[in-house]
């Protein structure tokens, strides 16, 4: 089969993924962040050490001024700090402070339960399925 037999495919895909990106978005609103900030918290945990402001722009595909956006809401939160980056002082550091790892917690938590309710209504079989073809089309890209 091929995607011009069934032209609903990607409108499908899309009708998902817009439902998910609202739920989504549904559960970050009890935590005051968006979905750019959810997404840099996590990326800064993945990093697991400070990360330069410019790669975490890299790292989120935006451009550095709306990174410093972001970072400039987190820091305000008290979710990340800034520090001067020792090997180029014209660089600076962002890192994850203890309420931000402790926020990222509670937004999984929030996540994985959204999750739940969205996938619920397939058995196990179905969830395993759809895992390996989702897996298939993002292998592709």
């Amino acid at each position: 089969m091929h995607t011009g037999d069934n032209p609903n495919l990607a409108d499908s895909f899309m009708a998902v993924a817009r439902t998910i990106r609202h739920t989504h978005m549904n559960a970050l609103e009890p935590f005051g962040l968006n979905p750019s900030q959810s997404r840099a918290l996590h990326v800064l945990a993945r990093e697991g050490e400070p990360m330069r402001l410019r790669a975490l722009a890299e790292r989120l595909r935006i451009v550095a001024r709306s990174a410093t956006d972001v970072v400039d809401s987190l820091e305000a939160a008290g979710f990340v700090v800034r520090a001067d980056d020792p090997a180029d002082r014209r660089a600076v550091l962002v890192s994850l402070t203890e309420a931000g790892k402790t926020q990222l917690h509670a937004i999984d938590d929030a996540r994985s339960r959204v999750a739940v309710e969205l996938f619920d209504a397939l058995d196990s079989v179905e969830r395993d399925e759809l895992q390996r073809i989702l897996q298939k089309i993002t292998g592709t890209w």
